[in-house]
């Protein structure tokens, strides 16, 4: 009886293994999302921040740990955009971690604070970055604790490569158009994205996600924007947008660098991005 029940326990043991998902971990959901479109049902995908919160000033919760401790591993932005990394990575426990910012050149208002860099962190939006740099890093990361996957892995992100290069030639054929419109961009999110598509904005309102307008840094904005068009690029800070807006007489466009998993046009990376364009395309003559 016993020889019967060895081959099963085997089978068993053998079949948990190779379906064993691999865990990952991401800082923010459309971190998460690049994962899952190169991962697909080959991973378990999880977010730390929930998306409705300002992850300028979110600080991890017991209850939100369990994911980040028992992942393979975890990715996220650096340049300080998780401050709160430090205090808990002791729950990583030697796992890996993965962190955008390690990958990055040049750097928008890097400052150096003892042995650690801080810059302006929204480097996800650097389309050109994603597709030379971040996007082959997270895979090879992920191939690098799943060889077996790792042949599905390169094949869907063969495909996420071409549709965001599709996507950055649409940019960059819309930033032509817009070479004499002036960007004004509330807080620095955007930064990086109209850098890499080669229309850099005009001005900053907001040096800092989680500072408030100074009155400087408005009456450089309106002296310094000095295009007869343009557009105010906000997420919130509304009255701030508004202001300006009135001000210089330039429109206002709401553009998201985060997603919603809520909302079927925002909730991928790639619909994100589409969906920012055909926003700022109304503003395009």
């Amino acid at each position: 009886m016993r020889k019967l029940y060895l081959p099963l326990i085997f089978t068993l043991l053998f079949v948990n293994v190779s379906f064993a998902k691999l865990k990952i971990n991401t800082s923010i959901f459309i971190l998460s999302t690049i994962v899952k479109q190169i991962g697909g049902d080959r991973v378990d995908v999880s977010y730390l921040i929930p998306s409705s919160a300002n992850p300028h000033l979110f600080s991890p919760r017991p209850k939100d740990l369990a994911n980040f401790k028992n992942a393979d591993i975890f990715i996220g932005i650096g340049y300080g955009f998780e401050f709160w990394f430090k205090r808990i990575a002791y729950l990583r426990n030697g796992k890996k971690n993965l962190f955008l910012s390690s990958f990055y050149e040049n750097p928008i208002d890097v400052v150096k604070m003892e042995k650690e860099f801080l810059a302006n962190p929204h480097i996800w939006l650097d389309l050109r970055f994603m597709i030379k740099t971040g996007v082959p890093q997270i895979t090879l990361a992920m191939c690098g604790l799943d060889k077996s996957d790792c042949p599905f892995f390169e094949s869907n992100e063969l495909k996420l490569l071409k549709e965001l290069k599709n996507i950055e030639m649409k940019y960059k054929n819309l930033a032509l158009k817009m070479k004499n419109l002036c960007i004004v961009d509330v807080k620095p999110a955007f930064e990086y994205f109209f850098r890499s598509i080669s229309k850099p904005t005009c001005g900053v309102v907001i040096k800092r996600g989680s500072e408030m307008p100074k009155i400087g840094d408005i009456k450089f904005v309106i002296e310094h924007c000095r295009c007869k068009e343009g557009i105010v690029v906000y997420l919130d800070n509304l009255y701030t947008a508004k202001s300006i807006a009135d001000v210089l007489k330039y429109e206002l466009v709401r553009l998201n660098p985060l997603g919603d998993p809520t909302k079927q046009d925002e909730n991928t990376f790639v619909n994100l991005l589409r969906h920012n364009f055909i926003l700022l395309k109304r503003f395009v003559k």
